[in-house]
């Protein structure tokens, strides 16, 4: 008989699923965090090849891309 599976008690149950619901928001908070961080980075490229005079490029490139990186977090690492 010991092998048998043990029987969950309705609380158990209601546990197991309320620590699931937890672990799917938790996914879908870092799902969105990602899209936000993705969309920054678009938008960034977006502005980089939008085409300005050889004088402003170099500037507005570095611009551009140094407020990406502190949007998505890029700059934690220096």
């Amino acid at each position: 008989m010991s092998d048998l599976p043990r029987m969950l008690s309705k609380r158990e149950i209601e546990l197991e699923e309320l620590e699931e619901a937890k672990y799917v928001q938790s996914l879908r908070d870092n799902i969105e965090k990602l899209q936000e961080q993705l969309n920054t980075a678009k938008k960034a490229l977006t502005e980089i090849a939008g085409g300005h005079t050889v004088e402003d490029a170099i500037f507005n490139h570095q611009l551009i891309a140094s407020k990406a990186l502190a949007a998505i977090g890029g700059d934690d690492e220096n």
